[in-house]
C-alpha cells in the first residue's frame, strides 16, 4: 500500500532572490574581481544553478508543479484516510532543511507539540503522553511545516554549498562563449584538447560540477 501525502506549498518563496543560493555580488567578487558587470546575466545563471541543485537533491514539487527550492517556504502534507495500520512514523515530502512544524491535525484534532517529534530524514513520529511511540491514526492527517533557508538573509546558505554554487556559476559565466566541455587546449606542434563531459571526473551527469554534487550529497533524497 502506498500512503503518500498530497504535497502543497502554502506560502511560496516571495521572490527570485529568495530562491537563490548565492548573490551576484559574491559571484562577481570571485569571477570578476568585484566588478559589477553583467549582474542580470549572473543572476539568471544563479537561478539556473539553484534550480539544478534542487533537482539534484530531489526536492519535492507540489501538486501544481511549482519549482522546488531551498528557499524558505511554508508547506503542507495531507494524508487521506486509509483502511490499514499506518505505523508510528510519517515520511514528510522531501524539502530540506525542515525548520519547524507549524501544526499537526489528526482526524480533525490539532495535536499538542508533545504528541509528535521530528527526526532526521523527514520522519515525524507519533508519541503517547509518556513519550512512547504509538501508531498514527488511519484517518486524515494534515501537517503544516516550514522548510528551507531564509535566502534573503546574508550568509543563510551553508558556506560549503554556497562556495560550490559560486564555482558553478563562475564556470557557466566564463564558459558561455566557448565550448562548455573544453577543459584545456594546446596548439604547439600537435594540437590537443581535453574536455569536461557529463559523468566525467569534474562534471556530474546532470551538468553540475562534481564539487557542487559533493557539497549537496548530504541533502539528497534517494528517488522512490
Amino acid at each position: 500500500m502506498i500512503d503518500a501525502p498530497v504535497f502543497a506549498v502554502v506560502t511560496p518563496a516571495a521572490s527570485a532572490a529568495a530562491r537563490r543560493l548565492t548573490t551576484a555580488a559574491k559571484v562577481q567578487a570571485v569571477a570578476l574581481d568585484g566588478a559589477g558587470t553583467d549582474t542580470a546575466l549572473i543572476e539568471a545563471l544563479i537561478d539556473r544553478a539553484s534550480a539544478a541543485a534542487a533537482s539534484y537533491c530531489n526536492l519535492k514539487r507540489d501538486a501544481s508543479d511549482s519549482p522546488a527550492t531551498f528557499g524558505r517556504e511554508t508547506c503542507r502534507a495531507t494524508w487521506r484516510p486509509v483502511n490499514a495500520w499506518r505505523g508510528c512514523a510519517l515520511i514528510l515530502p522531501w524539502r530540506v532543511p525542515i525548520t519547524s512544524i507549524s501544526s499537526v491535525v489528526e482526524d480533525g484534532v490539532t495535536l499538542d507539540a508533545s504528541a509528535y517529534a521530528l527526526r532526521n530524514g523527514g520522519l515525524l513520529d507519533r508519541l503517547a503522553d509518556d513519550g512512547a511511540l504509538i501508531a498514527w491514526s488511519s484517518a486524515s492527517i494534515v501537517v503544516t511545516f516550514v522548510a528551507g533557508w531564509d535566502l534573503t538573509s546574508p550568509d543563510a546558505t551553508p558556506p560549503d554549498i554556497e562556495a560550490a554554487v559560486i564555482e558553478q556559476v563562475k564556470a557557466m559565466y566564463l564558459g558561455r562563449q566557448r565550448d562548455p566541455a573544453l577543459r584545456s587546449e594546446a596548439t604547439e606542434g600537435v594540437g590537443s584538447a581535453s574536455y569536461t563531459v557529463a559523468g566525467g571526473d569534474s562534471m556530474g551527469r546532470n551538468g553540475l560540477l562534481a564539487v557542487v554534487e559533493a557539497a549537496l550529497d548530504g541533502l539528497r533524497a534517494v528517488p522512490v
